[in-house]
């Protein structure tokens, strides 16, 4: 393990998280779903799918220690950053390498399109269309339908965030600008960060390169949306608002014990994932015991091959949500001030 990984937490004597509670070991595993009444902590003891395995389920191995046990096991290299939001403490393992993002650059494109709604430069409410020109292949419902048809830049957004529609991250690039992308996310102080065009596509995609950032420039990027440190509160509380309807929930999600989200829910998830070169994450998770914003990427050092079209059961997104539920389950369990 790289000695740039670390866990800070500061105790008080006055102040602390309250104790775990103790490990159980039911005779059948307990499924996501039926454990979200019993409370977060609660449901870390429980047996939980195989795939997690021993590795992040064990009290007495130190999270920097389970991060290299899924290194290991899956063959690749983390890239993470957790920062609690309630409490002191975070962890970090090397924060600032630089990787290509995926679709997570759509969070910059989603701020700056917030922001340019902010300085009255687009009307949210504005209908839009996407071009032929604008076609990508990958996640999204916009190559199903035909072109030409309106939606309000809003919900083109909404689409580009929960089902990570790459024809509607075209459309808003264009829209929005990429140099203004990156504009904004320099003044922000995220000097890694860089959308180049967009996200590769359409018949220049051979000439494009591949969005980058690191983890703590999305980390600190969601702490402070989550702080209403960024653009106006209304906007922020919108992007968080956003993120927490995500339907690609098979990493981050996976393993933490949160439910189904309308709005409503004390305890949430706000998220976004990126597949390609590396897997990641990006996000905010709201619990009774730990609120925290987590940025993590995963590159195998030689990418698995999957001929599935679905990729829940895919090793590198095991170890993302392996390593996601590890770094929940250590920052819940530690003692923090407010």
């Amino acid at each position: 393990m790289s000695d740039s990984s670390s866990i800070h937490k500061t105790n008080t004597a006055t102040t602390t998280m309250p104790p775990p509670h103790k490990a159980m070991t039911p005779a059948q595993p307990v499924s996501r779903r039926d454990i979200l009444g019993i409370g977060t902590l609660t449901a870390c003891g429980f047996g939980l799918p195989e795939q997690l395995g021993a590795e992040t389920d064990s009290g007495e191995t130190e999270l920097p220690q389970q991060i290299e046990q899924l290194e290991q096991k899956y063959v690749g290299t983390f890239s993470i950053k957790a920062h609690r939001l309630d409490a002191d403490g975070h962890f970090s393992l090397r924060p600032q390498t630089v990787l290509p993002t995926a679709s997570t650059c759509k969070l910059f494109v989603l701020c700056e399109l917030f922001r340019q709604a902010e300085e009255g430069t687009i009307d949210l409410r504005a209908p839009i269309s996407w071009k032929p020109e604008f076609h990508r292949g990958g996640d999204g419902v916009l190559r199903a339908m035909i072109p030409g048809q309106d939606l309000s830049i809003h919900n083109m957004a909404v689409l580009m965030m929960i089902v990570s529609d790459n024809i509607a991250t075209a459309t808003l690039v264009d829209l929005v600008g990429p140099d203004n992308v990156n504009r904004t996310m320099k003044s922000w102080g995220f000097a890694a960060t860089n959308i180049f065009d967009g996200l590769p596509g359409g018949p220049n995609a051979a000439e494009m390169k591949q969005p980058v950032s690191t983890a703590h420039d999305l980390c600190t990027l969601m702490q402070r949306i989550y702080r209403h440190d960024v653009l106006t509160p209304e906007s922020c509380d919108e992007i968080i608002r956003i993120m927490r309807a995500q339907r690609c929930n098979d990493m981050l999600p996976r393993y933490v014990p949160v439910g189904e989200d309308w709005g409503n829910a004390k305890s949430w998830i706000a998220n976004k994932t990126g597949y390609g070169a590396c897997r990641v994450e990006v996000g905010v998770v709201k619990t009774a015991e730990v609120t925290f914003s987590l940025a993590m990427f995963f590159r195998p050092h030689q990418p698995p091959a999957n001929r599935l079209k679905c990729l829940a059961d895919y090793p590198p997104v095991l170890a993302m949500a392996a390593a996601c539920h590890a770094v929940y389950k250590g920052l819940a369990l530690s003692q923090g001030t407010g």
